[in-house]
């Protein structure tokens, strides 16, 4: 298998494994079930770098938003820019760890808030290897075609 797999391979069991411990709250544990498996999904992909199969769990709409330590982006197409610009067209290295139990919130049958803390860690342009922790908190909403972020936000907390 070659590292890049392995990496992959890894991230997903990885997140699926803890995720399957997180704080859940209501009563829809198949949405429940669901919206982890999506946050698991999302996971791997971050950690895989790749841009498209994370941001597909955004709506695919001009009014979803993503705000990440005050400043804001507002619709899909530009979340999948700024994302790509933040991995570098998929060339970063970071590794994204989840920290404690990720905490699912139903609000209704097709609404749900999900809060993660996280750590992240990656070699900077200048060879320095810099650690980060922040904080992810979004709100999904299951459309025909799954459950998909509306609105999040990021911040650091260090």
């Amino acid at each position: 298998m070659s590292p890049n797999a392995l990496r992959v391979y890894l991230s997903v069991v990885l997140w699926t494994s803890f995720l399957s411990g997180c704080v859940t709250t209501g009563t829809s544990g198949l949405a429940q079930t669901e919206v982890l498996a999506a946050l698991a999904e999302m996971g791997a992909a971050a950690n895989a770098h790749d841009v498209d199969r994370h941001v597909g769990f955004y709506a695919h709409d001009a009014s979803t938003t993503l705000i990440f330590n005050g400043e804001s982006v507002v619709g899909w197409e530009a979340i999948r820019a700024k994302q790509r610009e933040w991995w570098g067209d998929g060339k970063t290295d970071v590794v994204y760890t989840v920290q404690g139990k990720p905490e699912v919130r139903m609000l209704k049958a097709d609404l749900a808030v999900t809060t993660l803390f996280m750590r992240s860690r990656r070699t900077g342009p200048n060879g320095e290897v810099k650690d980060g922790r922040f904080a992810v908190s979004a709100l999904w909403q299951r459309r025909a075609e799954g459950w998909r972020v509306i609105y999040s936000h990021e911040s650091t907390t260090h």
